[in-house]
């Protein structure tokens, strides 16, 4: 476990003296997320090397979409290749399993153990009427930890609907989202996670085969780490953006996170005091970013990593971002990390292309950059 503490380069925490705007804020977070290209905002701040890096610096990246977890971890690197991503997946350098507010996420191989710890109690009991519905017991969840034990040992890898038809074969009944729970049940108990793909579809992996040696931190000390983690992978925010984030209460990661922030630049918004990197908040001075064009897919984390979705959607956008509001989010174009479209994928199966759709004229001065981030794109699909 790599613990990150304030960890700037010999930056020193400073403060933003003079109140950023919202558009300020949407431009600053797109550079903590390693949105922009290297030769704009430097090495620390930039296009990753490698879809590890770009795992390990954003913390977490919610992928209950499988496709488009795998891009959002591309875009974050300077290839934009889906087979690299791929790569790192069946190294176990990252994985994709249940971690915090019952959601599925792609986090760093040696980070699951952590993030499982802190969120399993909680979801578990949020989740415990449905498991009721079910006619989920304890006996039922030993006698699939039992089948997934047997079947997995020794590094063999199932996809669902292999594991779903061994739990049927030991009287496991898996309709009605039943079986979708107990392999959620077993990946919060940390006995499976998610590991390379086979064609389209992931591989269920024994957690203790499969994940990197390593201690769990616990309790503060977790929070405190993660707090660190996410200031300094989507910030500027603030103690409610990270208790939601990380599907904590507001009273228990107050204190861990005031202590993580201590190490960072505090920049003021709306009243409110938020905390980002030092080099981050240096952006807000100059307007690096402001015009720069970014595609991202659906449940990117630009949009969906933060309660207040207003800063990277502008309310004139949210229902064509979010349609009908019902939690689902369409694949954006932005600029300066503010949501001027949405594209959607076109051509055929060995041709595909982006189909832009945009919402205002972004003028000749961005068309060079949509095009840049529409060939990103095109690039994930190629390779």
């Amino acid at each position: 476990m790599v613990r990150i503490r304030g960890d700037h380069g010999g930056m020193k925490p400073s403060m933003v003296a003079r109140p950023v705007s919202t558009t300020a804020l949407a431009r600053l977070r797109l550079a903590a997320q390693g949105l922009l290209p290297v030769a704009l905002v430097g090495e620390r701040l930039g296009l990753a090397a490698d879809p590890v890096s770009a795992v390990r610096r954003m913390t977490a990246l919610q992928s209950q979409n499988l496709a488009s977890g795998l891009l959002q971890v591309a875009v974050r690197t300077r290839a934009c290749a889906e087979s690299a991503v791929l790569e790192a997946f069946a190294s176990g350098a990252m994985v994709r399993t249940w971690t915090m507010r019952g959601t599925l996420f792609t986090v760093a191989g040696e980070d699951v153990r952590t993030f499982v710890g802190l969120a399993a109690d909680r979801v578990m009991r949020s989740a415990s009427p449905r498991h009721r519905e079910l006619g989920i017991t304890e006996e039922d969840v030993a006698v699939v930890r039992k089948v997934a034990e047997e079947r997995l040992a020794g590094g063999a890898g199932m996809t669902r609907a292999e594991l779903f038809a061994a739990f049927e074969a030991a009287g496991q009944p898996t309709a009605a989202q039943r079986g979708i729970h107990l392999v959620s049940i077993l990946s919060h108990r940390l006995v499976l996670v998610q590991g390379p793909l086979r064609g389209r579809q992931q591989e269920f992996r024994l957690a203790d085969e499969w994940l990197p040696p390593g201690d769990a931190l616990r309790d503060h000390d977790a929070v405190e780490h993660l707090a660190a983690r996410y200031i300094a992978s989507h910030g500027p925010v603030g103690e409610r953006d990270f208790a939601w984030w990380i599907g904590q209460p507001l009273g228990a990661v107050r204190g861990p996170f005031s202590a993580a922030a201590a190490a960072f630049a505090s920049v003021p918004f709306d009243g409110r005091t938020l905390y980002c990197a030092p080099e981050v908040a240096a952006l807000a001075a100059s307007r690096a970013g402001s015009r720069a064009v970014v595609a991202v897919p659906g449940f990117d984390e630009l949009a969906i990593g933060y309660p207040d979705r207003s800063v990277a959607v502008p309310d004139a956008y949210l229902e064509r971002i979010i349609p009908g509001l019902n939690g689902v989010f369409r694949s954006m174009i932005t600029v300066g990390g503010r949501a001027v479209g949405t594209w959607t994928k076109g051509g055929t199966s060995r041709a595909p292309s982006v189909e832009p759709e945009l919402f205002e004229d972004l003028g000749p001065a961005t068309a060079a950059g949509l095009a840049k981030a529409l060939a990103c794109i095109e690039s994930f699909w190629a390779g």
